[in-house]
């Protein structure tokens, strides 16, 4: 289990790269419906992968990287 510090911490950064993730979601999908999913697996695997997150480089490019290759698999 995670700590509140960790999930505020996680949501903060999240919420900091929200226009990064809408352009992903965007540039892959069309219809709303699949944005809308898109943007909520990228979401979960961003969470289930933030514990290994150490910091030797940007979240945005972590981010980046899981969220382009959760568009692609999506796709």
């Amino acid at each position: 289990m995670t700590s509140p510090a960790t999930q505020e911490a996680f949501l903060e950064l999240l919420n900091s790269h929200q226009k990064f993730l809408h352009k992903v979601v965007n540039t892959y999908c069309w219809n709303a419906g699949d944005r809308e999913d898109l943007l909520q697996e990228i979401s979960i695997q961003l969470w289930r992968s933030y514990p290994a997150f150490d910091g030797r480089c940007r979240f945005s490019t972590w981010a980046t990287r899981i969220a382009l290759n959760v568009a692609i698999s999506f796709v």
